[in-house]
């Protein structure tokens, strides 16, 4: 799992596994954001599948799958509205992080 923290409220990732939820509530993280739709990849975990683990440990979830940039520019609100109601670190994840990073920088704009 590659992930790289871009302030002290977020952390961006590449894809994860259903296995890897169990380890990112216990690096403190308290809402599992997913940015990408499902079916992009053949072998990418459902978000259904993700979203089960995650609430299964204690995470919150959202899931705001973002294609393009129409996509970001409606998303941007809901994503500032998740963040702000978070009740800690947030981990969102997407193919590679880049439209995590995107919509993070457009909801703080």
């Amino acid at each position: 799992m590659q992930s790289r923290k871009l302030d002290d409220t977020i952390t961006v990732s590449h894809q994860i596994a259903v296995e890897d939820v169990k380890a990112i509530r216990d690096q403190g993280f308290t809402l599992l954001m997913c940015n990408r739709p499902d079916g992009e990849d053949p072998g990418q975990p459902d978000w259904e599948d993700v979203k089960s683990a995650a609430e299964a440990v204690g995470l919150k979830t959202a899931f705001l799958p973002m294609s393009t940039r129409e996509d970001a520019l409606a998303l941007k609100d809901a994503f500032r509205s998740e963040m702000e109601a978070a009740d800690g670190p947030v981990f969102a994840y997407c193919r590679t992080g880049t439209r995590c990073e995107i919509l993070w920088t457009l909801a703080m704009s």
